[in-house]
């Protein structure tokens, strides 16, 4: 049976068997989301825990497609898929208020010392500003790092449900205030951050490819990509 024809009779009649080919065909796209979205969490988010929310998204998007729409199942289970693994991280990861107040000194750390140098600080300048040891930063960094995406998702680019029910006028309205407050933050970003985050968040770059593009290491992109991530969070937060 070809691929029209198992849509179609799966409309139809709804069978188990015809949604567990449609499952096993759309598969690589849960997998692919769930590579993505895995690149730079921490040790306890389990890539697996990532694949059961996706294929969650994706059955849901199986039972509300409707190929009379005009949309193509792919672009439609993305955001299925993408949204239930974005919810799964949410239960997964939160921010303790230390470490939001951390991130706030590294930033201001970040910021008196590329004004006192004339250029961006190193590790060892931004942990002895701060006092802390260096693990201790690569620590604040790591945990940046992993709740950066939400936060990111969430606003910027943060994409509606196509068939979704209609989101109230005011929500919109505050919607698009958060994105546009954070797009005009990004905007005063130095061009080479706004580069970092266009691949690593637009592009879908893995943080080593974005270092390839830059001409720096993977571990040079992560700091950057932290700093960059305290920045705006302050900035958004002191409006």
């Amino acid at each position: 049976m070809s691929g029209a024809n198992v849509w179609v009779k799966y409309q139809e009649t709804k069978e188990e068997g015809l949604q567990e080919t449609l499952v096993e065909k759309y598969l690589p796209l849960v997998r692919l989301h769930a590579g993505r979205l895995a690149l730079g969490l921490p040790a306890h988010v389990n890539r697996d825990d990532l694949l059961q929310a996706g294929m969650l998204g994706l059955l849901e998007a199986l039972q509300r497609f409707d190929p009379t729409r005009g949309v193509k199942f792919e672009s439609f289970a993305a955001l299925r898929i993408r949204g239930a693994m974005l919810d799964e991280l949410r239960r997964l990861c939160w921010v303790p208020r230390s470490v939001v107040r951390e991130m706030r000194e590294m930033d201001r750390a970040v910021q008196e010392l590329a004004t006192q140098l004339g250029r961006e600080p190193a590790e060892e300048e931004i942990a002895e500003k701060m006092g802390i040891t260096i693990p201790q930063l690569r620590k604040i960094t790591g945990m940046i790092n992993s709740s950066s995406l939400l936060s990111l998702e969430d606003t910027l680019l943060a994409v509606p449900a196509v068939d979704g029910p209609e989101v109230e006028a005011l929500d919109r309205l505050i919607a698009a205030e958060d994105r546009q407050r954070l797009a005009e933050a990004i905007g005063q970003l130095p061009e080479r951050h706004q580069q970092l985050l266009a691949l690593y968040y637009q592009e879908d770059l893995t943080l080593k490819e974005v270092g390839l593009v830059l001409g720096v290491t993977e571990s040079r992109v992560c700091q950057l990509h932290a700093r960059i991530i305290a920045r705006l969070r302050t900035a958004l937060q002191d409006e």
